[in-house]
């Protein structure tokens, strides 16, 4: 038999008579009771509405390779049964299966509802074997491998009545297996106790839920307006910790995934994960570490790279492995964070103080957990309830630190604003005392820069040897009047203009010769272009450009014809030496469908130039029309 056994005592039945002599039942009962519970000491006596705790009174055997049937366990001799000596099991992480059994008598006259509740809902597989008189009344399968609907009470936690007959030994076998940490809270609960409790643990998650909630969404908003990476990375942390501790009290598997088991494990190393990478990169931004600690910065990059490491294994690699590094890496982690805080505080960093009193909170608690998880420190409220105590504070801490950084960073700018203002005043008070002769001689030096700032902007948009526009403030004129005949729904044109047998003419008569004829051709192409708008440009060598703006194809045809017609009669005369110029030209004219498609109008007129030298030159080749040559 087990260690254990538990004792329900009913006063049922007592006659309303005399009071002493009532009184003096009730102290024999209660010393009967009381003479029961020295005699074996691991009795619990279950009042109606009290929820008795499961832990000293239960044994427990650990079946290494977690191939033992019921039957064989049943049979196996007390003698290896271990009793417990916690008040909640806590075994940590182990591959073995663990049998846990006690024995329930209920002295009453009539049946009582009796639930058993497990409340690890983390747990992979939960097998509970009920024995009454030596015979199996019930068995239930349960845990996070098996879909939601599958569990007897459908409840975040692990769930199952205990049916518990007058006057009879009822008793309960469990097997315990699971990847995670194995850790075995149980409780009984009488009637709809539990049903009450469920209700106000509920209520609390729920308004912690709707906190962070609150928490996060308001600084997304903030990120949405100032653009600071600081309230991104907040909040995915924010977002982090609440799928962490959701996922660790069933919630995420209840409402979200209730069939798809496979993500009860995935989601909470994804979980943890992100609270590696996100706390990391947010104290990078934070504090402004970059700029102030760069090898730091490097430190705090490479725990957030972790972060996707660990993500990635969660995926492929076996659980037990991955939780145990990732928890790891995540005390790495917040030790790191946190000594960040010190140096940051340490240089004087005005925020420091309250991001390091929000981290002492989530150090606090993530040490307590991940503790708890590996077995160093046994499960009770403090080590169960740490992450979210931890986390609640650090986020509340954390958006104060935030909040106060902007309001810092503000008063710095007003501060700078007026500093800045009285700086021009007394600039203002300075220039008003100063005497005529020296707001001459600044006018004078001023009119002087302004010339020469006007003389070196025309330098350096005109091409030395011609005197047209040079190619990179052509470039810029393009782009203007592109736009604008976008906007304008106007045609826009080009011309591109090669000098033929240039590289002959400098070749035979020199390079001296070949600038005469640059810049004369340069003349010629000027004084045929007449309105405002159109400009000239040397695109590069002996090859120029024409630009048209509001023009079509056949405006833009007749100023290359007389462009033509004007280099047709133009000589070049140096001494006793006459030469005759001609030119190919390619015209391009097209209302631009897009701002940005300037460069297509410079290919087509360039691809017609080639073409004009192809076919001859001395000719206007354009798009889409006949070859035209010139009459002479």
């Amino acid at each position: 038999m087990p260690a254990s056994m538990l004792s329900v005592t009913s006063f049922q039945g007592l006659a309303v008579g005399d009071v002493m002599s009532r009184n003096i039942i009730q102290s024999c009962c209660f010393l009967l009771l009381l003479v029961t519970h020295f005699a074996a000491a691991d009795t619990v006596i279950l009042e109606d509405g009290q929820a008795i705790q499961l832990g000293q009174q239960v044994e427990y055997y650990k079946d290494l390779d977690g191939q033992l049937s019921v039957d064989q366990v049943r049979a196996m001799p007390d003698a290896r049964w271990s009793l417990s000596e916690q008040d909640i099991l806590n075994f940590g992480y182990t591959s073995a299966t663990y049998w846990l059994r006690f024995s329930l008598t209920y002295t009453g006259n009539t049946a009582e509802r009796h639930l058993l509740e497990i409340a690890y809902p983390v747990l992979d597989q939960i097998d509970a074997f009920i024995y009454r008189d030596g015979a199996l009344q019930n068995h239930f399968a349960m845990g996070d491998r098996l879909p939601f609907h599958a569990r007897p009470i459908e409840h975040p936690h692990f769930v199952f009545p205990l049916s518990v007959a007058p006057q009879q030994t009822t008793e309960v076998y469990l097997r315990v297996q699971s990847s995670s940490s194995v850790q075995i809270p149980m409780s009984i609960w009488h009637g709809d106790a539990l049903l009450e409790h469920s209700y106000v643990e509920a209520l609390g998650r729920a308004l912690f839920y709707g906190a962070m909630l609150v928490m996060a969404i308001y600084n997304l908003l903030i990120f949405v307006s100032v653009r600071e990476s600081s309230y991104l990375w907040y909040v995915l942390h924010v977002m982090a910790t609440l799928t962490l501790l959701s996922s660790m009290q069933g919630v995420t598997f209840q409402l979200l995934w209730p069939e798809a088991t496979v993500w009860n494990d995935t989601v909470l190393l994804v979980a943890l994960s992100g609270m590696l990478s996100f706390p990391c990169l947010f104290v990078r931004s934070f504090l402004k570490i970059p700029g102030a600690r760069p090898k730091l910065a490097r430190v705090l990059v490479v725990l957030s790279s972790l972060g996707l490491v660990t993500t990635a294994g969660a995926f492929i690699l076996p659980y037990r492995i991955m939780i145990v590094t990732t928890l790891l890496c995540i005390v790495v982690g917040i030790l790191s964070c946190f000594w960040a805080g010190i140096v940051r505080w340490r240089d004087g960093f005005h925020a420091a103080k309250f991001y390091l009193s929000a981290w002492v909170f989530l150090l606090s608690g993530g040490i307590l957990v991940i503790s708890n998880k590996l077995g160093f420190l046994p499960r009770n409220w403090l080590t169960e309830n740490a992450a979210q105590l931890g986390a609640g504070a650090e986020i509340v801490l954390l958006s104060f630190a935030l909040a106060f950084r902007m309001n810092h960073e503000r008063q710095m700018r007003n501060q700078a604003q007026k500093e800045s203002a009285e700086a021009q005043r007394q600039l203002l008070e300075h220039q008003m005392q100063a005497n005529e002769e020296l707001d001459r001689i600044v006018r004078e030096r001023t009119e002087a820069l302004e010339q020469a700032n006007a003389k070196l902007t025309t330098i350096s948009a005109t091409d030395a040897l011609t005197g047209v526009m040079n190619r990179r403030a052509f470039d810029s004129l393009f782009e203007v009047e592109y736009k604008r005949a976008y906007r304008d729904k106007s045609p826009i044109a080009l011309l591109m203009i090669d000098l033929d047998h240039f590289k002959q003419i400098n070749d035979t008569h020199g390079h001296q010769i070949g600038d005469l004829c640059l810049t004369q051709a340069a003349e010629i192409i000027r004084s045929c272009i007449r309105r405002p708008p159109d400009n000239c440009a040397r695109w590069g060598g002996e090859e120029f450009v024409v630009l048209l703006p509001n023009t079509d194809l056949d405006g833009a045809v007749c100023v290359a014809e007389t462009i033509i017609a004007r280099f047709a009669v133009a000589r070049v005369s140096h001494a006793e030496l006459s030469l005759k110029m001609s030119a190919s030209m390619g015209a391009a004219s097209h209302v631009p469908e897009h701002a940005v498609g300037r460069e297509d109008l410079l290919r087509q007129a360039d691809a017609l130039l080639y073409k004009a030298k192809a076919n001859g030159r001395n000719r206007v080749e354009f798009a889409n029309a006949q070859e035209h040559i010139p009459n002479n």
